[in-house]
């Protein structure tokens, strides 16, 4: 008798936990807060601020026929001014300090999942034009790759996560409740509030490299390093997809970052990394390559920065602008003169002069 009513006990305290997880499992795959199964529910407000948790869904679910995706280097970027210029409906999907083959990966999840897209603003980063092809920034431990497959059985990562629950979904509920309203690209990982700039910002963070002893020059390896990345990474999909037309573009790293790769001897190296690529990137007429390496007063004037690379959201614009009438835009006719061009302007700065 005892036993069975062990038995009856054990089986409701399941029933009770199976069901209390049905209940708080169906409010986030409801509220959906990275709208893992659709775009945002009509009546509630999202909080778009997680990255690498949310842009997937936003890839697939949203409604938009051009993006703009790549680093921090594009947070500052505004879909308004976008949509404007290029006379487009455009998301913004920005990944902190991706490599080439994870921005690849999430664009390829756009172009699978939405036959209307026609322009993609894209970033390359060019400290990352020497990475292997497979480099990842995070590896799969510390990936929600349960989001982005298409197993629904790992969903439970999702559904049955307390952490999400009292979390993101608790703060949809939240934004919902106090009339807040869900947050727009032109604010989503918009940092140029948050940060002072100028040469005193760049040098809090900053510090300068030791002289190396000898100087770097690219090698046969690198060379077949920068084709498998950039083939693999950006080329490929876009010969796949000649309907799209990708406007790419180099960031224009402030003359600190310069003096870095002077002072660690690789400054030619990643000129002659930059020029082989450019190469591999005019083979297509659907990628349209600016470069802004050779515009020396926006480089040189600390006050664009917050730190050695990170340029303010008045550049950004400036960039929308430059790409619209094709100004800095690189072609089979001018890649030579501008190559020439920077390499003569910076191998021969005096960079002792940002220190004085």
């Amino acid at each position: 008798m005892q036993n069975s009513n062990h038995k009856k006990w054990g089986i409701a305290f399941f029933l009770c936990t199976l069901t209390l997880l049905i209940i708080l499992g169906s409010i986030t795959a409801y509220i959906d807060p990275y709208f893992h199964y659709t775009g945002p529910k009509e009546g509630y407000s999202y909080p778009i601020s997680n990255q690498r948790y949310q842009n997937d869904g936003i890839m697939k679910h949203f409604t938009y026929d051009a993006m703009i995706i790549g680093t921090s280097m594009t947070q500052n970027f505004k879909t308004s001014e976008f949509d404007r210029l290029f006379q487009v409906n455009s998301i913004k999907v920005p990944f902190n300090g991706a490599t080439y083959r994870e921005i690849n990966d999430n664009l390829k999840t756009a172009v699978e999942y939405n036959d209307n897209l026609r322009v993609v603003l894209r970033c390359l980063d060019y400290y990352r034009l020497l990475d292997a092809p497979d480099n990842m920034r995070y590896d799969k431990s510390l990936y929600p790759t349960y989001l982005y497959d298409k197993n629904p059985f790992n969903d439970v990562s999702y559904l049955f996560n307390k952490t999400i629950l009292f979390g993101p979904t608790r703060k949809v509920l939240l934004y919902t409740d106090t009339g807040r309203e869900t947050t727009d690209f032109d604010s989503y990982g918009y940092w140029q509030d948050d940060y002072e700039f100028g040469k005193d910002a760049i040098l809090k963070t900053h510090t300068r490299k030791e002289k190396a002893d000898e100087v770097s020059a690219i090698s046969d390896a690198d060379y077949q390093n920068i084709f498998d990345n950039i083939t693999g990474n950006v080329t490929t999909l876009a010969e796949e997809n000649p309907q799209i037309d990708f406007y790419l573009y180099f960031p224009p790293y402030s003359i600190y970052y310069w003096d870095d790769l002077n002072q660690l001897g690789t400054l030619e190296k990643q000129l002659d990394a930059e020029k082989y690529a450019i190469e591999l990137l005019l083979r297509y007429e659907n990628i349209h390559l600016f470069s802004f390496h050779s515009e020396f007063d926006l480089i040189c004037d600390p006050d664009n920065y917050k730190d050695y690379t990170h340029y303010g959201a008045d550049i950004n614009a400036q960039i929308l602008r430059w790409m619209k009438d094709g100004e800095h835009l690189l072609t089979t006719e001018n890649y030579e003169e501008y190559c020439d061009t920077i390499r003569e302007f910076y191998t021969n700065y005096d960079y002792d002069t940002l220190y004085q």
